[in-house]
């Protein structure tokens, strides 16, 4: 019979949902924590494997949940090495776990990567971060606010072409859609049927009519601000856009991407404030370049140029994801938007592990839940990643 060895993380600041937890000391057995505390009030066990902190900070492991590829991969144009290679690669970044995202694309295209996340998760050997399953981007999306998304495989939600994407509830999470499409609202209804979140984004609706959608069930919004519709004329009358529809709404949580460059500092505020950092989380919307040189890189099918840590469409029209990770995010929530690095942290783990319903064992230091941890010197500079209970 083999006896688990214990791993004991200490010499560190515990970051936990609320507070911090000086000379905190983390004990992990069996790819699970079992005791979080302060040393010298948690017994340590004897023959453990020691990992020290340095005097940083033990950080549940992040979460980012909008990530279409890294290291060369690519989601949307997903190889069965696509996964292995992405959850080696966000280690590097304190990045425990994950969701792969695929741009508008042939549905071939889209049914092939969730086909191969359904493998690679049904596996069980996943090297480095998890994969906790995919989120389609697309192909339900408004053409006047598409970005960066190829506009001829853009297409209305119609039964016939949606019904094969939800076979794969297994591992379809969550689906962006623009809710004011016909057909959406339908759509809306059969994914929270099979229990796949749905996502306002890529939409250039109005009020009332994204009221509509969220009764019906939207719950969560993709990468707000961007490519979102906000308030207009109608005749004389002023209306709210999506922007103002989702801030006022508590039942729609939000995504930030969290680079610095897609939105900036006063609107991620806005949003922090009128949400909460319960309600919103931090995601990179990283594309296949992200570790690699600038130059010419490609998003699915569609061109991108990657400069100075910014990736444009080659036209300069639109950004085309970014080149961020998650660590940065939470450096920038602490140094532009002035957040307390336990509410960034929360907003790059235990949020996100909420929105997609993975709390229950990922997001947080406690006892019972996954082992994933991130080690952070006091610069909040990875040093360390562990995930499930293993060294990385």
């Amino acid at each position: 019979m083999k006896v688990e060895s214990y791993l004991v993380v200490k010499n560190g600041t515990v970051i936990t949902p609320e507070l911090e937890i000086e000379d905190g000391v983390v004990i992990v057995r069996g790819g699970k924590i079992i005791e979080v505390g302060k040393s010298g009030e948690v017994e340590e066990p004897l023959n453990a494997e020691k990992v020290d902190a340095g005097g940083g900070y033990i950080s549940p492991g992040l979460i980012d949940i909008h990530v279409n590829g890294a290291n060369g991969t690519d989601v949307s144009k997903v190889d069965p090495d696509t996964f292995s290679i992405m959850g080696k690669f966000f280690t590097q970044y304190g990045v425990t776990s994950y969701v792969g995202t695929t741009i508008t694309a042939a549905p071939t295209d889209i049914v092939k990567a969730l086909q191969v996340a359904r493998g690679y998760m049904r596996e069980g050997n996943m090297d480095g971060a998890e994969l906790l399953g995919i989120h389609m981007e697309g192909p339900y999306i408004s053409p006047e606010q598409s970005g960066a998304h190829p506009q001829q495989y853009l297409a209305l939600p119609k039964p016939e072409h949606y019904m094969p994407f939800l076979e794969y509830s297994d591992v379809l999470l969550y689906m962006t859609i623009a809710p004011e499409l016909e057909g959406a609202v339908q759509l809306v209804k059969d994914l929270n049927q099979k229990g796949i979140l749905v996502s306002a984004g890529h939409t250039d609706g109005i009020y009332p009519g994204i009221k509509d959608a969220i009764d019906a069930g939207v719950r969560h919004s993709t990468h707000f601000f961007c490519n979102m519709s906000h308030f207009r004329r109608d005749n004389l009358k002023r209306v709210a856009g999506v922007v103002e529809t989702l801030l006022y709404d508590d039942r729609v949580s939000g995504a930030l991407i969290g680079d610095g460059w897609h939105v900036g500092p006063q609107l991620m505020k806005l949003l922090v404030k009128v949400k909460g950092v319960d309600r919103v989380c931090f995601v990179t919307d990283a594309m296949p370049a992200v570790g690699l040189p600038d130059g010419m890189h490609h998003i699915g099918e569609v061109e991108a140029v990657v400069e100075n840590g910014i990736a444009r469409l080659k036209d300069n029209s639109a950004y085309a994801g970014s080149v961020t990770t998650m660590d940065v995010c939470v450096r920038n929530g602490v140094n532009q938007l002035g957040l307390s690095l336990v509410e960034a942290i929360r907003m790059s783990s235990l949020t996100p592990a909420k929105i997609i319903g993975v709390a229950n064992r990922k997001g947080s230091l406690e006892k019972g839940k996954d082992a994933d941890i991130a080690i952070f010197d006091k610069n909040i500079r990875v040093e360390r990643t562990i995930c499930r209970g293993v060294l990385n």
